[in-house]
């Protein structure tokens, strides 16, 4: 059976322990070295991984999707917030689709609500179609192909929360649209460059503990962990 293909976040981990020897590595967990460097890697829900963070337990950990502001505005927390603009877009690829609902999904989106998931002050919305040509993209929405659109996620847990938020909306106007894993027709992913109805631009938020010196995040996301040390 061929292999099957490493998602985006699997393939920047590899990129990023490349120069590592794997000590080991199970369901949920990785450990690597390089020299007297140990590295472990845990797959823990966002919102866990926050909470042992704050424990002490984790030297870095993602900003749950919806919570920078709040991690930004606590004294506990906020010196070790970092955020970083990518050289990417969340966006939704519907070539699959007829296209005049391409059209009109793109006319719909909803971009502002999308957006306030992070800093606005570091978040540019994708560029949203005139208010005219989206009330009338609202309003021919009843005569559009009666097309069920099921949307895979290529990303982890915090993408697909922003994926729901905006399936959701479009229900809200009449569209079919769902979030799910089987007969996928349409896909929503972090692109360099954007393809398809882009809807903002994407931003790394991460906790990083005082103990970590030399941590640097391109902007692929991609963080070089050769470079990496503890105080």
């Amino acid at each position: 059976m061929p292999a099957r293909p490493r998602t985006r976040d699997e393939a920047q981990l590899a990129e990023a322990v490349r120069s590592f020897r794997v000590v080991s590595a199970r369901r949920g967990k990785i450990v690597v070295r390089r020299g007297p460097l140990r590295i472990v890697f845990r797959q823990v829900e966002p919102h866990r991984a926050a909470v042992l963070f704050r424990r002490g337990m984790l030297d870095e950990a993602p900003v749950p999707l919806g919570d920078v502001r709040a991690a930004l505005a606590d004294r506990t927390v906020h010196g070790a917030v970092r955020i970083n603009r990518l050289a990417a877009v969340d966006a939704l690829d519907a070539s699959r689709l007829p296209p005049s609902l391409r059209a009109a999904l793109s006319a719909t989106a909803d971009r502002r609500d999308y957006a306030l998931l992070v800093p606005e002050d570091l978040d540019a919305a994708a560029k949203s179609p005139p208010a005219r040509a989206s009330r009338r993209a609202r309003r021919a929405i009843p005569g559009l192909p009666h097309v069920p659109v099921r949307v895979r996620v290529e990303g982890d847990g915090t993408l697909r929360y922003g994926a729901t938020l905006l399936a959701a909306s479009w229900r809200d106007l009449g569209l079919d649209v769902r979030v799910s894993d089987r007969n996928a027709n349409a896909f929503f992913s972090r692109r360099s460059p954007p393809r398809g109805i882009a809807v903002a631009r994407a931003v790394d938020a991460r906790f990083i503990s005082p103990r970590v010196r030399g941590w640097r995040e391109n902007a692929r996301g991609v963080v070089d962990y050769a470079r990496v040390s503890l105080r």
